[in-house]
């Protein structure tokens, strides 16, 4: 159950990123002479979503199997 509060945790860490911290700060990417220019926030916010959505998807099969 513990990973499953982990992973709520992180979501909520998510949107604290993509509404408060980080708004001023961008990361550019350069790609066949075009730069492409995000927000961190924005990246971090998908990165972190990632990682919630991982570790409770691996947390949901060990529950599950562990279950049955």
């Amino acid at each position: 159950m513990k990973h499953f509060a982990g992973a709520g945790t992180l979501v909520a860490l998510a949107l604290i990123v993509r509404l408060w911290a980080l708004q001023r700060i961008f990361v550019d990417i350069h790609v066949h002479d075009t730069y492409r220019v995000f927000p961190l926030r924005v990246v971090v916010f998908w990165v972190l979503i990632g990682i919630a959505l991982a570790w409770f998807l691996i947390a949901a099969y060990k529950f599950r199997r562990h279950t049955s």
